[in-house]
């Protein structure tokens, strides 16, 4: 195995030491007042997926290769966070969840840097002028370099081993599938998502509610070099939320539709992870894997029921 390539991204690092940790998994919030959010562009990989009550949605970005000194806005945990906490074995990044998903979290044995009960690697940000003018969704930060010198610290860093995803080699044939160089996703309304092909950066840029959506650490749009959507059930549970709001379990094991877009054109295919603990892989429907662009990989977890939106072009 080539010490030097990252099985998340399908890309070589420098050095070969910063996959030998723990990935950061980062709860990062998408309320329309904390945009743009700082960190995203530097994640290996980036999941999405709608909240409670149906009205916005989260991030869970996997920091791991690279190490954004600006993570922000950071929210709370659900119960989804603890499914990826398995899957990645990373130590979770979020500042508070409800009392059930606490408790569950305590159970889990994942490291969990609550930054309830793990304050040092958090700050809470200065605004100017009164507190009570600047949005409190926005007000937690925290930086990897912060976060790993804490795990270290605790004695928390540990190296694990990712299977991660098949990737297309330098040469290889341009993917089958339909054309699809805009994308449209609709998650809730204050969230509503379009990618959009660039072909020099063989990147799907993306928009949030029509406007470009940026990372305020570099200016830049986010821009991912597959986009996935993952289709699973969420599950109204018995955990709710402050407001009394229902969370949801999203099944994550066993097997499901996906729809992989990658260079301008969209693959049928299906996601399986057998169990807790098992790595989801992506495969065509005859189970063969389907091969990923290198670089960055966004996620988007969608009810079975969504209809997604693309055309060529």
């Amino acid at each position: 195995m080539n010490p030097y390539f990252n099985p998340l991204t399908g890309e070589t690092v420098e050095d070969p030491a910063v996959l030998q940790r723990r990935p950061l998994l980062v709860r990062i919030g998408n309320d329309a007042e904390v945009r743009p959010q700082s960190g995203l562009s530097q994640a290996d990989m980036v999941y999405e997926e709608a909240m409670d009550g149906w009205t916005l949605t989260r991030f869970t970005a996997i920091i791991w290769s690279k190490d954004p000194k600006l993570l922000r806005p950071i929210r709370s945990a659900r119960l989804f966070t603890i499914e990826l906490g398995h899957m990645f074995d990373g130590a979770l990044v979020h500042s508070g969840a409800n009392d059930q998903v606490r408790w569950l979290l305590s159970q889990s044995g994942l490291t969990d840097l609550d930054e309830y009960f793990h304050s040092t690697p958090y700050y809470w940000i200065e605004p100017q002028g009164n507190w009570q003018n600047y949005p409190w969704m926005g007000r937690v930060n925290t930086s990897a370099p912060a976060l790993r010198a804490y795990l270290a610290a605790q004695g928390m860093e540990k190296a694990v081993r990712l299977p991660g995803f098949t990737f297309s080699s330098e040469g290889d044939p341009a993917p089958q599938g339909s054309p699809a160089t805009y994308v449209h996703i609709p998650y809730p309304r204050r969230a509503v998502v379009e990618f959009r092909y660039d072909p020099e950066q063989h990147l799907y840029v993306r928009y949030v509610r029509g406007e470009p959506h940026v990372d305020a650490l570099n200016g830049e749009q986010l821009g991912a070099a597959n986009v996935i959507a993952h289709y699973a059930v969420y599950e109204e549970t018995g955990v709710v939320d402050v407001n009394g709001v229902p969370t949801f379990n999203i099944v994550s094991t066993g097997e499901g539709r996906a729809q992989i877009f990658r260079d301008g054109v969209m693959i049928e295919a299906k996601w399986v992870r057998p169990g807790l603990t098992d790595f989801c892989q992506y495969v065509y429907l005859d189970g063969s894997p389907v091969p990923l662009r290198s670089g960055q990989t966004w996620v988007e977890v969608i009810p079975p029921d969504y209809q997604i939106t693309f055309e060529g072009g």
